[in-house]
C-alpha cells in the first residue's frame, strides 16, 4: 500500500486528538455552570492543559480558551447582577448595612467581569444601578424633626 490511506499510527494519533478535543469541549461546558470562583480555577486548569498539550491544533486551543474566558465573565456578571438585586431589596426594606455589604460583593464581581472583558453597555448599566441603589438609602428618622414639633 504505497501512498494509499493512512497508517495505523496516524489513525491512532487522530483518534487521540479527537478524544482530547471532546474532553476540552466537555470541560468548557462545565465552566458555564460553575460559580465564578470555580470557573476561574477551571479556566486556569484549561490554560495549563492547553499549554502542555502539543497535539491539539493551535486554533482549537485558542477558541476553547476564549470561550472559557467568555463563560467565566458571564458567570461573574450573573453573580454581580444577583448581588445588585439583593442590595436593592435590602435597601427597600431599610437595611442599609446589609445593602452596603451586598454592594461590596457586587463590586468585587463587577471588577472581575471588567477584567475579563465585560461589555461597555453592561458596565454602564451596573454603574447606573449601583448609583440608584446607593441614592435610595431609606434613611428616614422615625421621630419628627424639630421643624415639625
Amino acid at each position: 500500500m504505497f501512498g494509499f490511506g493512512k497508517s495505523e499510527a496516524e489513525k491512532a494519533r487522530e483518534a487521540a486528538i479527537e478524544q482530547s478535543k471532546q474532553t476540552v469541549r466537555e470541560f468548557v461546558h462545565k465552566i458555564a455552570a460553575a460559580d465564578p470562583e470555580e470557573a476561574e480555577r477551571m479556566n486556569q486548569q484549561l490554560r495549563d492543559w492547553c499549554g502542555k498539550d502539543k497535539d491539539l491544533p493551535f486554533e482549537f486551543k485558542r477558541k476553547a480558551m476564549l470561550r472559557a474566558k467568555i463563560l467565566e465573565c458571564a458567570g461573574n456578571m450573573r453573580v454581580c447582577d444577583a448581588f445588585l438585586h439583593e442590595a436593592s431589596a435590602q435597601g427597600n426594606e431599610g437595611d442599609v448595612k446589609a445593602r452596603n455589604e451586598k454592594l461590596v460583593e457586587a463590586r468585587k464581581y463587577y471588577g472581575r467581569a471588567c477584567k475579563l472583558g465585560a461589555e461597555e453597555e453592561w458596565r454602564k448599566a451596573f454603574q447606573r444601578a449601583e448609583e440608584t441603589i446607593r441614592l435610595t438609602g431609606h434613611d428616614h428618622k422615625q421621630d419628627p424633626s424639630s421643624a415639625k414639633v
